[in-house]
C-alpha cells in the first residue's frame, strides 16, 4: 500500500514538472507556435453560412459576416433627405432646353408675364497657367434671353431671372451637347463600358441601405464580387489602381513626382478608350475634394470629352447650400447627388442616340462620404436610374460596373471588428448585355468563378483594359496572366484559388484574409503603440505648426496572422488607438521583428474626423495627423 502511495506521488511529482516546463516552454515561443496551434480553428464565429467564410480558399479565407446582425443592428437608423433652402425652381431642363414653370409664378409673386425677364449665360473650363488649381472657368460675354423654352447648345449654363428689374432668380443647367468630330457610328460591335461610382460603400452596406437597388441588379444577373479588398486608405490610393493600375507611389514615381504637378503626364484607362474611338466622360460631384483636384492641381488638358466636374464646381460654389460637413448638398432647389444622376442619364441616352461608343466614369459623394446610413437615401434615385436606363434599352451595348473605394472609415462601427472588415471591403457589380454572356461564354464562367477569390483595384484596372478590344475576350482564357501587373488580373482569366494578399499587392494591414484574438494591454503593446506614435511624428517633422503628438490610451490591441501562410516569421498586433492633444484615435498593424522592435505595416489610418485641426497645412497624407499648434490655446 506504501509502495503504491509512493509511486503515485512519485508519478504525480513527474508529471507536475512536465507541465510546469511545458508550460516555460510554451511563453518562450508562445509568439511563434501559439498561431500555428489556431490555423485550423476559426477564432470567430461570423454568422451560419457556409462554412462561415465569404471567401474560402487555400490562399485566402474572409469571414462571413451578416449585413443585418443584431450587433450591427444598433448602428443603423433613418437617415433623412436634405432640404434644400429654396423650395422650388423657376426654371427647369430636358435633355436639350430649359423652360420657365409657370406653377412656380406665385412662389416668387410674378404677376404679370411683361416684366419677367430671363437669359442664359454659357460658362466653359479654360486652360490653367502652370502651377494654378484646375478651376477656371470663363463666361460668355453675352446674356442671351428667352421667354418660354429654348433648345441650348451649350454644355454648362448659368440662368438669370429679373422681375420689375430686380433680380429673383439664379439657377445652373448642364447638358450633353455633340462636339466636333462626334459622329453617328453604325458599329454592331461596339462596346461601351458605364462606371458609377458611390463612395465610402461597404458591399454589406450597400445591401443594408440600397436593397431595391441591389435586389434589382440581382434579378438582371449582375455578377457581384464578394472579396473585392481595398489596398489603399482613402479614396485616392483605392481609385488610382483602378484608373492606372499603378499604386499612389508607382504613380508618384512614374508621372506625379509632385503634388504640385498636373497628371497630365499620367496615362488613364480612359485615354486607351479615347485611342479607340470612344467618346469619355469623367463626372463627379462635391468637385472642390474632388480625386484630382483635393490639394492638386488636377489637369492641365481636360481629362476627357465631358467632364461634369467643371459644372459642379461653379454651381455649388455660386448656388450651392445645405451644406454638411465637407459637402454642399444642393445647388438652389435640387439636390446634389440628383443633378449627377440626371447628367449620366443625359450623357448614356446622348450618346447610345447617336450610336456613339463611349467611356463614362461617375463618382457620386455629397451625400455619402460623412455617414454610415445616408446611402438609403440614393436608393430609390438608383433604382429609377437603371430602370429607365435598362428598359429604355440604352444600355443593349455596354458593360455597367457599379463599384464603391472603400467602407465607412470613422464612427462607432468603425471600431468594431465587422465594420473595420466593412471598410476593406467595398462593393463591386457587373452588369453585362445577354448578347456579351453569350459571345463570350468562357470569360464570362471565369468571372462568375472569381466572385469567389480575392480580388482588388488592380484586377478592375486590368479588366477595364480588356474590354477596350472585348475581342481578345474569345482566346484561350485559361492562359497565365501577361498583362501589365502581375499582381493585377483581368476578372475574365481564371484567378488562383492559391492566391494571397501578397500575390495580389495587399499589404497586411488592408488584408481581410487574416483571423485575430484579443489581447491584453500589455507593456509589449504599450511599446508598440509609442512606436506608432513616434512613426506619425517622424512624418510630421519639419512641420512646425503642427503639435507633437503623445500617446493618450490604447483602445483595443489584437494579434493578427494569416491563417492560410504556413510559416509565419513575425507576429503582428493590430492596434487601435488615442494621442494627445488631438484626442484622435488611429488604427495602425505593427510588425513585431526579431529585435524587439516594431515597424508599421502600410499606412495609420483615422477613425475619427478631424474637421478643422489640420487646417494649417496642406499636405493631403499628413492632415490625418496634423494638430496646429495655433488650437492649443
Amino acid at each position: 500500500m506504501e509502495l503504491r502511495s509512493g509511486r503515485r506521488a512519485l508519478l504525480i511529482y513527474w508529471i507536475t514538472i512536465l507541465i510546469c516546463g511545458t508550460i516555460i516552454l510554451y511563453g518562450n515561443i508562445f509568439e511563434m507556435d501559439y498561431l500555428t496551434v489556431r490555423f485550423n480553428k476559426p477564432l470567430l464565429k461570423q454568422g451560419s453560412k457556409e462554412n462561415n467564410f465569404t471567401i474560402d480558399t487555400p490562399g485566402c479565407k474572409i469571414p462571413y459576416l451578416d449585413a443585418f446582425d443584431k450587433n450591427i443592428r444598433k448602428y443603423t437608423e433613418k437617415y433623412s433627405k436634405p432640404i434644400c433652402d429654396v423650395s422650388s425652381p423657376l426654371v427647369a431642363s430636358n435633355l436639350t432646353s430649359i423652360f420657365v414653370l409657370p406653377s412656380s409664378f406665385p412662389l416668387y409673386h410674378i404677376e404679370d408675364l411683361r416684366y419677367l425677364e430671363c437669359c442664359y449665360q454659357p460658362f466653359w473650363r479654360i486652360e490653367p497657367e502652370k502651377g494654378e488649381e484646375d478651376t477656371k472657368i470663363e463666361f460668355d460675354n453675352t446674356c442671351y434671353p428667352f421667354i418660354d423654352d429654348i433648345d441650348i447648345q451649350d454644355e454648362f449654363i448659368k440662368v438669370t431671372c429679373k422681375y420689375n428689374s430686380t433680380n429673383i432668380y439664379v439657377d445652373t443647367f448642364s447638358f450633353v451637347p455633340l462636339k466636333n468630330g462626334m459622329k453617328f457610328q453604325a458599329d454592331p460591335d461596339r462596346l461601351n463600358v458605364l462606371v458609377l461610382g458611390l463612395d465610402t460603400v461597404s458591399r454589406l452596406n450597400l445591401h443594408r441601405q440600397m436593397p431595391k437597388t441591389v435586389k434589382y441588379l440581382a434579378n438582371l444577373g449582375g455578377v457581384e464580387l464578394m472579396g473585392y479588398n481595398k489596398v489603399g486608405d482613402n479614396t485616392f490610393p483605392n481609385l488610382i489602381p483602378v484608373l492606372t493600375g499603378l499604386t499612389e507611389d508607382e504613380l508618384i514615381n512614374n508621372c506625379w513626382p509632385h503634388p504640385n504637378d498636373n497628371f497630365d503626364n499620367c496615362s488613364f484607362v480612359w485615354n486607351l478608350y479615347k485611342e479607340k474611338g470612344h467618346i469619355t466622360a469623367y463626372g463627379e460631384d462635391c468637385a472642390w475634394m474632388g480625386l484630382f483636384n483635393y490639394e492638386r492641381k488636377g489637369f492641365k488638358k481636360q481629362n476627357t470629352d465631358f467632364n461634369y466636374a467643371v459644372f459642379n464646381r461653379m454651381s455649388e460654389g455660386l448656388i450651392g447650400n445645405s451644406k454638411e460637413v465637407d459637402c454642399n448638398q444642393c445647388i438652389g432647389s435640387r439636390l446634389v447627388y440628383k443633378e449627377l444622376l440626371d447628367y449620366m442619364k443625359k450623357f448614356v441616352i446622348t450618346m447610345d442616340t447617336n450610336r456613339l461608343p463611349y467611356f463614362g466614369f461617375f463618382w457620386e459623394v455629397t451625400i455619402l462620404h460623412e455617414y454610415l446610413n445616408s446611402p438609403q437615401v440614393c436608393d430609390d434615385d438608383y433604382h429609377l436610374l437603371l430602370k429607365t436606363l435598362l428598359e429604355g434599352n440604352h444600355l443593349n451595348n455596354t458593360v455597367l460596373v457599379f463599384m464603391s473605394d472603400h467602407g465607412i472609415r470613422w464612427g462607432d462601427i468603425r471600431e468594431t471588428f465587422q465594420g473595420k472588415m466593412e471598410e476593406r471591403l467595398p462593393f463591386v457589380f457587373f452588369l453585362f448585355p445577354d448578347w456579351f454572356q453569350r459571345k463570350y461564354s468562357k470569360a464570362y464562367e471565369n468571372l462568375k468563378i472569381n466572385t469567389k477569390r480575392l480580388t482588388t483595384p488592380f484586377d478592375l484596372y486590368e479588366t477595364l483594359v480588356v474590354l477596350v478590344n472585348p475581342n481578345d475576350l474569345l482566346v484561350d482564357y485559361n492562359l497565365k496572366n501577361t498583362n501589365l501587373l502581375d499582381r493585377g488580373i483581368s476578372l475574365f482569366k481564371p484567378i488562383s484559388d492559391e492566391r494571397t494578399c501578397e500575390d495580389a499587392g495587399i499589404t497586411d494591414n488592408w488584408c481581410t484574409c487574416t483571423e485575430s484574438m484579443d489581447i491584453e494591454i500589455n507593456n509589449k503593446v504599450l511599446d508598440a503603440a509609442k512606436s506608432a506614435v513616434d512613426n506619425i511624428n517622424f512624418q510630421l517633422k519639419g512641420y512646425t505648426q503642427c503639435a507633437k503628438l503623445t500617446l493618450d490610451t490604447v483602445i483595443d490591441a489584437k494579434l493578427v496572422w494569416n491563417p492560410s501562410v504556413k510559416k509565419n516569421t513575425s507576429l503582428d498586433y493590430s492596434l487601435t488607438l488615442r494621442t494627445l492633444p488631438s484626442q484622435a484615435v488611429f488604427e495602425v498593424t505593427m510588425s513585431n521583428l526579431r529585435n524587439d522592435s516594431f515597424e508599421v505595416i502600410g499606412s495609420i489610418s483615422r477613425l475619427n474626423l478631424y474637421g478643422d485641426q489640420s487646417s494649417c497645412i496642406t499636405d493631403f497624407h499628413l492632415k490625418l495627423y496634423c494638430y496646429c499648434v495655433s488650437l492649443l490655446g
